[in-house]
């Protein structure tokens, strides 16, 4: 049993390994590889029987090349199995619609001359009416038969051998001085024969130009399939890039200038920022200084102040004032108070009477204190100014190291003035510096958002920009650009490429690319089956043979204008002649034609009438031999056959296809003519299983082969589908041949892996990929 295919360099398949089994099935569409898979196999187990001369093994050359390599791998422990080419093609390889055995190469005996003898099943011949007919044919007397011809041709031949004989001595005798015409006919043949092989030389001319311009027009289709492929990928490339068939640059270089504009803005921002941020830290630093200074100055101001008030005060008094006591007064006060208290409290004599005589004591005492002083002003001494203008310079010694003028009180009050006005002076720079930061902190704020704005702006733009791009899958403005270039590369091979399909569709005279490519394949698979390949093609050479062969051509024609000449002349002088001899050449050249004519035919029809003779001795002994044949034949057939139709029977009367005959279960024996198609093929696929069953059967049981079917069930429907893969199936399990089934349709191989005791093993091919 097969286990593996291997497929190192065989059509379309290179290291490829196809895995099979003892029921294995090669499933694929169109073009998927299964005529290949079929040629490999046969290749591989004929190669004992390969001769590359003769026409099968000519056109596997011309198909996959003269080195073409495939082996098979066998199970282990199992004898690898050798065929005839003829013996494998026409007994254990079944191609759909093809049942019937042919043998159109068997020149010699081969393992499979058992299965001869039924060839004529479906020739169409019977041997016992074929002999009696063929000895008719060959002894019968009745008029027209081949007797009556012999007899009518001897006669006649009897009577025109003395005066073809008269003729010639009449004809010589004039003929005697006609050395023109002999001359003429000299120059006739000789002219004819240089024809002749002129023509002889233009046909091998004209068949190696047509074996060339076959190869030129190979490799024109492979051009033209190449271009639709090619065409194909270039359309779909260019749609694949059609989002960039006009340029959006502009709109995208708007939107980069409003993103440059808004960060040129940003920039300015945040450069303006920068300069106030600088303002605001110098103002900072200056407001600091004139606020330290300012709180140095404080002290000495508000110190200032109070002794300027000082001072001013001091120089506003004319002299000292003293308190002088009246002691007669203060005593006087009191001795009427007490007089009068004590007159209420006598008066009264209650609470209240008390209360109101110490509230009177109490004034009088008060009254005696304070009314009892008076102030009387006292002029200054000369040394009281300088003692208070040292007590006031000692206390400014406490706030400033700068002595105070002793001088007088004016200059020291100017000194204090300016003391109290450098202070307010500073506290007023402080303060305008103050305001100053605040505004700057306030206009730095608004610079900040400003900025901030315009970065929002700015970041919005970019973003913008970068969607632009982002919706056109690119990454930078280079990325869009080289995309736009790469359509319009793609647009431009595009355009390039239709305008060569549409030389080729002018070429072809197609109005369709569809029509086109269906054309050119038929065209290249028509040259390949004749083993001419692509690279066989050879321009100049072509056009240096038909250069060459117009020339010949010419020479042909020269040829034949002088031997039309030498013939006219000659046929003027026999004109002449046969006016002087009376048309006696004429009478003579027809009487022997006549002679000649009539031997051959006489000839010829004793050769008929011996072939029919043995011929019919043949046929009788095919015929007496040909019962127990049939006996057997019927037989193995029903034996197969019974697998899917238990109660059917098939026998055979004559070796004719139409005297075959199927018993079903109701005992209705019916011609195979009248059977429907399925049932017909059913049968002559048993058949076909007997005929292989029986060319390896020995003393022991049929010998180890296999079966491989092309399309086997193509015009079977699916109920005689399954029928069918029972009838291998059952096969298989009684002969342990391996079954290998090519087909293009998936239902088999399903219906195949519901078969009891079978384990089917699917090989999948690969679609071709499109054009």
């Amino acid at each position: 049993m097969i286990k593996r295919l291997e497929l190192e360099d065989f059509g379309k398949f290179r290291k490829t390994s196809l895995v099979f089994g003892p029921f294995t099935l090669v499933t694929g569409p169109n073009e998927a590889g299964k005529t290949t898979v079929f040629d490999a196999l046969f290749d591989a187990l004929c190669a004992g029987s390969k001769h590359e001369g003769r026409p099968l093994w000519k056109n596997m050359a011309a198909r996959y090349g003269a080195i073409r390599r495939s082996s098979v791998v066998w199970e282990d422990g199992f004898a690898p199995l050798q065929f005839g080419d003829n013996e494998f093609l026409e007994i254990f390889a079944i191609r759909g619609g093809e049942l019937s055995v042919k043998h159109p190469e068997n020149k010699g005996a081969s393992s499979w001359a058992e299965a001869a003898e039924n060839a004529l099943l479906n020739s169409g011949l019977n041997p016992a009416r074929l002999a009696a007919g063929l000895r008719d044919k060959a002894e019968s007397a009745r008029k027209g038969s081949i007797q009556a011809r012999l007899h009518r041709l001897k006669e006649a031949i009897t009577d025109k051998g003395p005066m073809i004989a008269a003729l010639r001595s009449e004809r010589d005798a004039v003929l005697a001085g006609a050395q023109t015409a002999a001359g003429l006919a000299a120059e006739r043949e000789r002219r004819a024969a240089a024809l002749e092989l002129k023509n002889s030389e233009l046909a091998q001319l004209g068949a190696k130009v047509e074996e060339l311009s076959s190869a030129a027009r190979l490799a024109a289709a492979i051009e033209g399939i190449n271009t639709l492929r090619d065409l194909k990928e270039a359309r779909e490339e260019a749609a694949a890039l059609a989002a960039y068939a006009s340029s959006e640059l502009p709109a995208y270089r708007a939107l980069k200038h409003t993103q440059s504009e808004m960060e040129k803005a940003e920039a300015s921002a945040a450069a303006a920022l920068a300069e106030k941020r600088s303002a605001l830290d110098a103002a900072q630093k200056a407001a600091a200084e004139l606020s330290a200074k300012a709180g140095q100055l404080q002290p000495r101001g508000e110190m200032a102040l109070v002794l300027a008030d000082k001072l001013a005060a001091f120089a506003a008094e004319p002299g000292k004032v003293t308190r002088v006591l009246n002691t007669r007064l203060r005593f006087g006060l009191w001795a009427g108070g007490l007089a009068l208290a004590a007159l209420v409290a006598y008066s009264g004599a209650g609470a209240v009477a008390y209360a109101a005589a110490a509230a009177i004591l109490g004034a009088a005492g008060w009254a005696g204190f304070k009314l009892a002083f008076t102030q009387t002003m006292v002029p200054r001494g000369p040394g009281e100014e300088a003692a208070f203008l040292a007590g006031v310079a000692a206390t400014w010694s406490t706030v400033c190291e700068a002595p105070l003028p002793k001088q007088g009180v004016e200059d020291a009050r100017n000194y204090l003035a300016r003391a109290r006005a450098d202070q307010e002076a500073a506290a007023e720079a402080a303060e305008a510096k103050v305001s100053e930061v605040e505004f700057l902190i306030a206009s730095a704020s608004s610079a900040e958002a400003d900025l901030e704005d315009r970065a929002r702006r700015a970041r919005k733009a970019a973003a913008e920009a970068d969607k632009w791009l982002k919706a056109r899958a690119c990454a930078t403005e280079d990325e869009y650009q080289a995309k736009l270039a790469e359509y319009k590369a793609r647009a431009a091979r595009c355009a390039d490429m239709e305008q060569r399909l549409a030389v080729f569709l002018r070429r072809n005279n197609c109005s369709a690319e569809k029509e086109l490519k269906d054309k050119l394949h038929t065209e290249k698979e028509s040259i390949e089956r004749r083993g001419i390949g692509p690279e066989q093609a050879n321009g100049p050479e072509l056009e240096r043979l038909k250069h060459a062969q117009a020339l010949l051509a010419q020479e042909v024609r020269e040829l034949e204008a002088a031997l039309n000449k030498v013939a006219s002349e000659l046929e003027t002088a026999k004109a002449v002649s046969g006016v002087r001899l009376g048309g006696l050449p004429e009478r003579i050249n027809l009487a022997e034609t006549e002679l000649e004519a009539e031997k051959a035919e006489l000839a010829e029809l004793e050769l008929q009438a011996q072939a029919c003779l043995l011929a019919a001795g043949v046929f009788d002994r095919l015929g007496e031999s040909s019962l127990l044949a049939f006996e057997e034949l019927g037989k193995e057939v029903s034996s197969v056959l019974q697998a899917v139709l238990p109660a059917a029977s098939a026998e055979f009367r004559v070796f004719e296809a139409a005297g075959a005959a199927v018993t079903d279960a109701t005992g209705l024996r019916r011609p195979v003519r009248n059977l429907s198609s399925g049932t017909r093929d059913l049968f002559m696929l048993a058949a076909r299983l007997a005929i292989a069953r029986r060319s390896r059967l020995g003393q022991a049981g049929p010998a180890p082969a296999l079966l491989l079917l092309d399309e086997p069930f193509y015009t079977l429907d699916q109920a005689r589908t399954r029928l069918a893969l029972l009838l291998l199936a059952a096969f298989h399990k009684n002969t342990g041949w391996q079954i290998i089934i090519l087909t293009k349709d998936p239902g088999v191989a399903a219906e195949a892996a519901r078969l009891d005791g079978v384990k089917a093993t699917e090989v999948a091919l690969e679609p071709p990929k499109p054009l």
